[in-house]
């Protein structure tokens, strides 16, 4: 990749116009940008420089953008990319079938400058994460490496010094040279679990000194969720395994949570018998914590295509898409269907008398107030503004009356503290319709939207239904 930047970003982008404008706003960003206009020349500049961030379109001339990120992901550092895909494709199914093959965030188009530094901020951060995430796993396997190497020597030498008197010596040497160098803890198990040597850095683990370890057994010096169960690696070596492989999760001396590698290996005399079990336990804190922080973040960016962040109710986008559901339902089943559409009163002298940041407060508390009042199966959104709608499956037009009372009176008995000196009430107006078989939902949300009007018009602080 070109440039000095630290990271690098790769664009996947026909149009010449939205190339240009991602470019620039990428390369603000301190990326190093490389623009293709198509799958091929994307894919010769991916192999030439493994880019961190790949921004590209769903709808390329020559493949599907699809197929392209999945042949991103099968790369070798595939695990490690940051795709951000910006589409005109923007339905939940699409969102679900763009992240099932790899993307990691999605952007609906047109491109707006304010929605993209977002989510490249985002972005960023998932780069970040997935660098520590690599850097984390190449030095496991580094260690891992070195764990294998030093058991093969390990295992030589206990061999030499069971098999010829003479050597024992010598071997003894190296068996303490392996135990003072090795990387990580090193615990010598017999068939009956008692400890029969540890080296120094697994009695830090442990947090024990050595003068405990008389006539102890693992289980009672490093005990773990493994331990007296089928899992057991002594247990499984018992019946034939020749290396397991677990991961643990255990308090650690200092109360922490700590989470370890364990690598078990029959530890075998002279004859070939079966001693007892080598382990060699390697502390991962630090990589378990950042995929759980990159799998978390992940989480949390794929609801913001879906989900409004100031009332955590669903956007508009995914309203739109699930009323067209709703209503092909309600027609395929014949089963009932209304909608709510709500309207704070007198919102805007409200911001205009006590400013935008105490009028998104009165926002979130209605939002708050319309999830706590409703069942699993509706669903709830911020429409728009300080307006609110809500579907109501398999629910008639008298029953959803009993909703809106329920969400009129809650909120109007909300109490707000504007100032230190002045509380105030806020009201709802509130428009409630069924659908009727046959009508588009761009109707029966047109009905709502009457309904509410004459609300607020014979006196706000209520529902009508028509």
């Amino acid at each position: 990749m070109p440039g000095k930047a630290e990271f690098s970003a790769l664009i996947v982008e026909e149009d010449q116009a939205a190339c240009d404008l991602l470019q620039r706003i990428v390369e603000a960003r301190g990326y190093a940008a490389v623009v293709c206009t198509t799958a091929a020349s994307a894919m010769e500049a991916f192999a030439a420089g493994y880019p961190h961030l790949i921004l590209m379109d769903w709808l390329l001339p020559d493949m599907d953008g699809l197929e392209l990120s999945r042949m991103f992901r099968t790369s070798g550092r595939g695990k490690y990319l940051t795709i951000l895909m910006i589409s005109g494709k923007d339905s939940p199914e699409d969102i679900a079938t763009a992240i099932a093959a790899g993307v990691n965030y999605f952007m609906a188009k047109p491109v707006e400058r304010k929605v993209l530094d977002i989510w490249l901020s985002a972005s960023s951060k998932h780069v970040q994460d997935c660098l520590q995430r690599e850097a984390d796993d190449l030095a496991l396997a580094k260690t891992k490496e070195d764990l294998e190497e030093n058991n093969l020597q390990l295992e030589a030498a206990l061999g030499r010094a069971n098999a010829m008197a003479m050597e024992a010596e010598q071997a003894y040497i190296e068996i303490n040279q392996i135990f003072k160098t090795v990387a990580g803890g090193i615990i010598l198990v017999d068939k009956h679990c008692s400890i029969l040597r540890c080296n120094d850095a697994f009695l830090k683990m442990a947090g024990v000194k050595r003068e405990k370890l008389h006539d102890r057994k693992c289980y009672e010096i490093f005990h773990s969720c493994l331990c007296n169960t089928e899992e057991c690696p002594l247990q499984r070596i018992r019946k034939g395994e020749k290396r397991i492989e677990s991961e643990i999760e255990k308090e650690g001396p200092g109360g922490k949570i700590v989470y370890y590698s364990m690598i078990s290996t029959p530890f075998k005399g002279p004859s070939g018998d079966l001693l007892g079990v080598v382990e060699h336990i390697t502390d991962i804190t630090e990589r378990v914590k950042a995929e759980k922080a990159l799998a978390e973040s992940e989480h949390r960016y794929k609801e913001l295509s879906l989900v409004d962040e100031l009332t955590r109710l669903f956007n508009k986008r995914y309203f739109n898409t699930q009323l067209q559901l709703e209503v092909e339902r309600a027609n395929r089943h014949g089963q009932p269907l209304s909608l709510l559409l709500l309207d704070i009163d007198n919102f805007k002298h409200h911001n205009d008398t006590y400013g935008h940041a105490d009028g998104d407060r009165v926002l979130a508390r209605l939002g708050q107030v319309i999830a706590e009042s409703l069942r699993v199966n509706d669903v709830p959104c911020r429409y728009g503004g300080e307006e609110f709608t809500i579907i109501l499956p398999v629910t008639s037009g008298e029953q959803a009356t009993v909703v809106a009372e329920r969400i009129r009176a809650r909120f109007a008995g909300e109490v707000f503290q504007p100032t230190p000196q002045e509380t105030v009430r806020k009201t709802i107006s509130i428009g409630v319709t069924q659908y009727q078989a046959g009508e588009s939902g761009q109707s029966l949300v047109e009905r709502a939207d009457q309904n509410m009007y004459e609300a607020k018009q014979s006196g706000k602080n209520r529902y009508v239904l028509k």
